[in-house]
């Protein structure tokens, strides 16, 4: 069966950030030197860096913005790859393998899952009878922790993301078996890709998913698979816009992370 919706045709609202620590084996040279060529170098690969301290002489951290199909992985890949190009007259094997990548957002992951866990009594339906319907479907998997890095094969990541996905033509979807099969997809979507799935707000015209992926998982992969397995459940029919919102959240918020980076 053919995908619905692609990375061609559907457009992305996105703020997704990142905090970047890379491990010397020796001292690394001052940042004045490669900094600004290392900004310009990365913006093409999608990998934005805004913000860059040295917690110590072997230790560079970045705050970072990416766009959607840029999994933790590929930014990993940009910097180091990039910073070592410019660093090596100086130096020819400057990283240890180790590394740690985590998203984080405005809010941190208490603020969140809260934010998604009120969306029932934020917009609340006329019909008592459709609002204890959809308080009845939400979804929340309280062993789950998006606020704790998880191990890779070389490194600490977190990988968590706030999807949006709003229904087309102002639909509302009322029907109990339809939410049930829409609930029961993304939480079997998120079974078998092995997501972290913490949250569902399901309400009558769009949903909030919130989950952790894999290292080499992008938000764009994870979305546009996700919007077709809802797809599925209306016989592929576009009952989503071709439009979706993602975004980046962690332990701490941006805020944090520009005082005290990690």
């Amino acid at each position: 069966m053919e995908p619905l919706y692609t990375v061609h045709n559907t457009r992305a609202a996105y703020q997704l950030n990142w905090s970047l620590s890379l491990f010397g084996k020796v001292a690394f040279p001052k940042s004045s030197i490669w900094l600004n060529s290392l900004k310009s170098a990365t913006e093409p690969d999608g990998v934005r860096i805004l913000n860059c301290s040295a917690r110590d002489a072997n230790v560079i951290q970045f705050l970072i913005s990416t766009q959607p199909d840029k999994s933790p992985s590929n930014i990993v890949r940009s910097v180091k790859g990039r910073l070592q190009y410019l660093i090596r007259g100086r130096i020819s094997k400057a990283f240890r393998r180790n590394y740690h990548i985590q998203s984080v957002g405005e809010a941190n992951t208490d603020v969140l899952g809260d934010y998604v866990q009120r969306q029932t009594r934020k917009h609340p339906m006329v019909d008592p009878s459709v609002q204890a319907l959809l308080e009845s479907v939400q979804f929340h998997d309280s062993t789950v922790d998006l606020a704790k890095p998880r191990i890779g094969t070389y490194g600490q990541y977190l990988n968590s993301m706030h999807l949006v996905f709003e229904n087309a033509h102002g639909w509302n979807e009322t029907r109990a078996n339809q939410l049930e099969q829409v609930r029961s997809i993304v939480v079997g979507s998120a079974r078998k890709k092995s997501w972290q799935l913490s949250r569902i707000g399901l309400l009558a015209n769009h949903i909030h998913i919130l989950l952790g992926a894999a290292v080499t998982e992008s938000p764009e992969s994870v979305t546009i698979a996700l919007m077709n397995n809802i797809a599925y459940v209306y016989e592929m029919s576009p009952i989503l816009k071709f439009s979706y919102y993602a975004g980046t959240f962690g332990g701490y918020d941006r805020g944090a992370v520009r005082q005290h980076p990690s």
